[in-house]
C-alpha cells in the first residue's frame, strides 16, 4: 500500500516535478539567469532610449563581439530534452510514487537514482519497487551526500523530500554538500521539502518557538525581506530602515510564523551557494587565496569597515544573521550552533562566520591595498572607474574581484523568476516546499579571462560592454535579495519595462 498518498501532497509533487522537467527542457533557454538574448536586446534599448554618451559608448560593441558572446552561451546552455535529465532523490519506503510522475514527463527510469538510509524503509522501497512498473530503478542503501561524493556526474534535478525541518541534523548539510561537491547541473533545479512542527502538539511548543526565532533572526538584519502578507512575496525595506528593534521584530515573528519560517527556507537556500559555500572554498584553500591577496588568514580590519560592519547590518546580513544580536536562550544557541556546523563545509560552526566575513571584506571597495596580491593590486591601479562611469551604475573595482573570484569559487545563483514554493498540511504537520533553479552562470565567469590576463582582457570595449550587459541580469535577480555580489551593476534602470528588478511570488498554499 503507497505512503504519503495526502491529495495535497500528490498535487504538489506533480506540480513540482512536471515544472522542473518542463524548466529544463522547453523553457530551458528562458530559464538561465541571464538570458541568451540579453547583450543584444540591452544595446538595442541603449542605442534607443540612453543618453547621447551611452549611445556612443554602446556603439563601441560590435555584432560580432556579440555573436561571439552567444555562440559561447549556446556551448555552456546546451539544449535539452526530458530523456536527457539525469535525477536524484530521497527514496522513501515507496520510490514508485516519484518515479511515476517523472516517468510520465518524459524521464528514463535509468536515468533516476533514489537513496534511502533507513534499513527497514530500504528493505520496504525495494519490495515495493520490484511489485512496480520499475522493477529495475536504481535504489542505493545509504545516506545521499556519501554517493554524491563519489558519483562521477551531475544531476539536473534533485528532489530531498526531508519531511523534517531546516534545523533537523543532516538536512543542510545535505543540501551543502550537493553544492561543494558541485552535484547540480550548471542549469540545474534543487527541490527540498521541511516541516513545520504543529504547535497543536504540546512537546514541539519550545522547538517550533525556537525555529521562528532562527528565522527572525536570520531575516532582521536583511536589506529587504518578503511582504508580510500571507507567505510573502515581493519585496519592503528592512526592519531596521522602518526603525524596528530586534525585540519587537521577534515578536511580529511570533504573530505570523508560517511567514517568517517560509522566507528563511528560501533566503537560506538562496545564500548557502551563492555566497557561503564560495566564500568558504576560498577562505579554505591557501593556493587559491594567495592568487587574490596577501596574508589572507593573518589580516585585520581596518576601522571604517569594523564601523560600517557594526553600525550597519543591513550591508553584511549573512554575518549578523549567523550571529545574535538578542538575548535569548541557551536551546536556541544550541540551535544556531546545529545550523552553522550544516552549513560549515568542514562543519566548523566555531570558525564559519570568521570566514565568511573575512571574505566579505576583501570584496569591499573600502578593503586595503596592502592585502592584494603583486597582481591584484597592479588591476586595482590601472583601474579608473569614473573614465567608466556610463549607464545605470558605475562599474567598480569591487567587482571586477567578484567576476575573479566567482571564476574560480563556483558559485551558484538562485533565479527568482524560477522559484516556485508551495505550503500544504501533511496531517498536523506543515511543509514548505521550494523549488529553485539555479545557474552556475558560466556565460559570465569564462567570458573572462584567468587574473594574470584580466587586466588586457577588460580594457577592450568590446569585451567590457559584452561582460557588463550579460551581468546587468544578475544584478536585477538579486537586487532584492543579496547584496554580496554583483549589487550595482545595472546597466538600465531596473523599473524600465523589460529589465525590471525580479520578485518572488508568494508562497502557493495547496488544500
Amino acid at each position: 500500500m503507497k505512503q504519503y498518498s495526502e491529495p495535497s501532497k500528490i498535487a504538489v509533487r506533480n506540480e513540482a516535478l512536471k515544472y522542473a522537467v518542463k524548466t529544463l527542457t522547453l523553457d530551458r533557454f528562458e530559464s538561465t539567469i541571464s538570458k541568451k538574448a540579453s547583450v543584444r536586446s540591452i544595446k538595442k534599448h541603449l542605442m534607443k532610449n540612453g543618453s547621447e554618451y551611452d549611445k556612443k559608448i554602446t556603439s563601441l560593441l560590435k555584432d560580432s563581439e556579440i555573436e561571439k558572446w552567444e555562440h559561447f552561451y549556446n556551448s555552456i546552455i546546451r539544449e535539452k530534452i526530458p530523456s536527457d535529465l539525469r535525477v536524484a532523490y530521497l527514496s522513501g519506503p515507496n520510490p514508485e510514487n516519484d518515479i511515476e510522475v517523472l516517468v510520465e514527463n518524459g524521464i528514463l527510469p535509468e536515468n533516476i537514482w533514489a537513496f534511502e538510509s533507513d534499513n527497514k524503509t530500504y528493505d520496504n522501497a525495494i519490495i515495493s519497487a520490484l511489485d512496480s512498473k520499475f522493477p529495475f530503478v536504481k535504489i542505493y542503501k545509504g545516506r545521499i551526500e556519501k554517493y554524491l561524493k563519489i558519483l562521477p556526474f551531475k544531476f539536473d534535478i534533485i528532489y530531498l523530500d526531508f519531511c523534517s525541518t531546516i534545523s533537523s541534523s543532516q538536512t543542510l548539510s545535505v543540501v551543502r554538500d550537493i553544492f561543494h561537491f558541485q552535484k547540480l547541473d550548471s542549469l540545474g533545479i534543487l527541490i527540498t521539502n521541511f516541516s513545520l512542527p504543529s504547535k497543536k502538539i504540546l512537546e514541539n511548543k519550545d522547538y517550533r518557538n525556537r525555529l521562528i526565532q532562527l528565522s527572525a533572526n536570520y531575516i532582521y538584519p536583511k536589506p529587504f525581506t518578503e511582504k508580510p502578507n500571507a507567505l510573502g512575496g515581493g519585496w519592503m525595506e528592512s526592519a531596521e530602515c522602518h526603525k524596528i528593534e530586534p525585540e519587537d521584530f521577534f515578536e511580529i515573528a511570533k504573530r505570523n510564523e508560517t511567514n517568517f519560517y517560509s522566507q528563511f527556507i528560501t533566503r537560506l537556500l538562496y545564500d548557502l551557494p551563492s555566497v557561503l559555500i564560495p566564500f568558504q572554498r576560498l577562505a579554505n584553500n591557501d593556493s587559491l587565496s594567495s592568487l587574490f591577496f596577501k596574508n589572507f588568514k593573518k589580516t585585520s580590519f581596518n576601522k571604517d569597515y569594523l564601523e560600517d560592519l557594526f553600525c550597519f547590518p543591513n550591508e553584511y546580513s549573512i554575518i549578523w544573521g549567523l550571529n545574535n544580536f538578542h538575548g535569548l536562550d541557551d536551546e536556541f544557541y544550541k540551535l544556531l550552533k546545529k545550523l552553522k556546523t550544516q552549513i560549515s563545509i568542514d562543519s566548523n560552526a566555531g570558525s564559519l562566520v570568521d570566514k565568511v566575513e573575512l571574505v566579505r571584506y576583501f570584496l569591499t571597495e573600502p578593503s586595503e591595498k596592502r592585502i592584494y596580491s603583486k597582481k591584484l593590486d597592479s588591476i586595482r591601479k590601472n583601474w579608473r572607474p569614473t573614465e567608466k562611469h556610463i549607464f545605470c551604475d558605475m562599474f567598480l573595482f569591487h567587482q571586477l574581484k567578484e567576476i575573479l573570484i566567482g571564476q574560480l569559487t563556483s558559485p551558484y545563483y538562485y533565479n527568482v523568476e524560477r522559484t516556485k514554493r508551495w505550503v500544504y498540511q501533511a496531517k498536523e504537520t506543515e511543509m514548505f516546499m521550494d523549488l529553485i533553479t539555479y545557474d552556475e552562470c558560466r556565460y559570465v565567469f569564462d567570458w573572462m579571462p584567468t587574473l594574470d590576463m584580466f587586466e588586457e582582457g577588460v580594457g577592450d570595449w568590446d569585451r567590457q560592454l559584452s561582460l557588463r550587459f550579460a551581468m546587468d541580469g544578475i544584478a536585477k535577480n538579486s537586487m532584492w535579495y543579496n547584496n554580496e555580489f554583483f549589487y550595482g551593476t545595472a546597466v538600465i534602470g531596473r523599473n524600465k519595462k523589460g529589465f525590471e528588478a525580479k520578485e518572488l511570488k508568494k508562497r502557493k498554499r495547496i488544500k
